[in-house]
């Protein structure tokens, strides 16, 4: 649940921000932020809640230039020889990442990294593998939606979905069970389902092609194919792995939720050739991830997970001895900016301010959720 008001937003975390008291009462570090990507120039949001993730691109400069005056940002092997216990961080240490690897990562966010001077660890899928780029499935099913006029019907007996009617107001709510059904098919079995339900929604077969005509369009929704993901690579940029097709990891059984894991490891260090280290849980959150798949990541030979909740400093991810804490060490919380987040917010999520703060007022830890702590 979101939890900003219009005071907290403009008036409490500005002012906490001027007056230095958000950095001054850091806790234990470091803290990761998560991206998931930036706005391609030209492209108009149609759906809040659809493009929500991502920033504008001088959001992210301005973003990048707090973090490099106020903190010290590491790079991935940097993070990876502290979590191993081979060196020690500066204080106020921030380690940079971004999910899904679309296109956008390396047409726009690359280069403000670049200017930067700073480096990311980017979470790609399985599709980032292949010779051609191709949507975020979960992502088409969205759009798909919102193309259509009015209520919307679905009936696929395979796999038993059976919508009577989604009205405009429940788009979002009839996307997600959606999501949760479709997550424990394969590739294939979902792209037959996925077209079954353009069909049924009364989209035209070449409604994919002619949406990413749009070179804006095309670059906010296409991950990138294995040209780009080696491109990424090569301007020094670490890559992780985030799961061979971005399901939902809670709704597959054992068997498909550990291939899942370990066939998204495999299938990016032959495209790369070389090591993948790093996992990032679809989607992230206490509804989404379950402490087995906590036990998968780790079985299938990742040196750490990470989550998409619980970020910023103070998240207990550091054990007693200075290193990763080894409960947290895959389930590592993040800091997920979004587009409606302004700086003084930001900051205030980087700080661990906001965490603490809900679990004040709320009573609420996500991480926690998950693991149990």
């Amino acid at each position: 649940m979101k939890f900003v008001s219009p005071a907290l937003r403009h008036i409490v975390f500005p002012a906490l921000s001027r007056t230095g008291y958000l950095r001054h009462n850091l806790g234990a570090g470091p803290a990761v932020v998560t991206y998931h990507g930036v706005f391609p120039e030209g492209y108009k949001v149609r759906d809040s809640t659809l493009d929500g993730n991502l920033v504008r691109a001088d959001s992210l400069r301005r973003q990048l230039d707090l973090l490099k005056k106020r903190y010290h940002v590491i790079t991935p092997e940097d993070f990876l020889q502290w979590s191993d216990g081979q060196r020690s961080l500066p204080p106020r240490s921030v380690l940079l990442t971004c999910d899904d690897a679309l296109e956008n990562t390396l047409t726009e966010m690359l280069p403000i990294l670049k200017d930067s001077g700073l480096s990311c660890l980017f979470f790609a899928t399985g599709a980032s593998a292949e010779e051609t780029p191709s949507m975020l499935w979960y992502e088409e099913i969205y759009r798909m939606l919102l193309d259509v006029d009015g209520p919307a019907s679905l009936d696929i007996a395979e796999a038993g979905i059976s919508i009577d009617r989604i009205t405009p107001n429940e788009k979002h709510a009839g996307w997600w069970k959606l999501v949760k059904q479709l997550s424990p098919f394969d590739g294939k079995a979902r792209r037959r389902l996925l077209d079954g339900i353009r069909r049924q929604l009364g989209l035209a077969d070449c409604w994919a092609a002619r949406l990413l005509e749009d070179k804006a369009v095309a670059g906010r929704f296409r991950v990138l194919d294995r040209t780009g993901l080696r491109q990424l690579a090569a301007a020094g940029m670490t890559i992780g792995a985030h799961s061979l097709s971005h399901p939902v990891l809670a709704c597959l059984p054992d068997d498909l939720a550990g291939r899942e894991i370990s066939e998204g490891k495999r299938v990016l260090e032959k495209t790369l050739d070389r090591a993948v280290w790093a996992f990032a849980y679809p989607f992230g959150n206490a509804d989404t991830v379950t402490r087995r798949d906590i036990r998968l990541a780790e079985r299938a030979g990742f040196r750490c997970g990470f989550m998409n909740v619980g970020g910023g400093f103070g998240a207990e991810v550091a054990g007693s001895n200075g290193t990763a804490a080894e409960s947290r060490r895959f389930a590592l919380p993040r800091v997920h900016v979004t587009a409606d987040m302004n700086l003084a917010e930001f900051e205030a999520h980087i700080s661990g301010f906001y965490r603490s703060m809900r679990r004040r007022l709320l009573g609420e830890d996500e991480l926690n959720a998950v693991v149990g702590a």
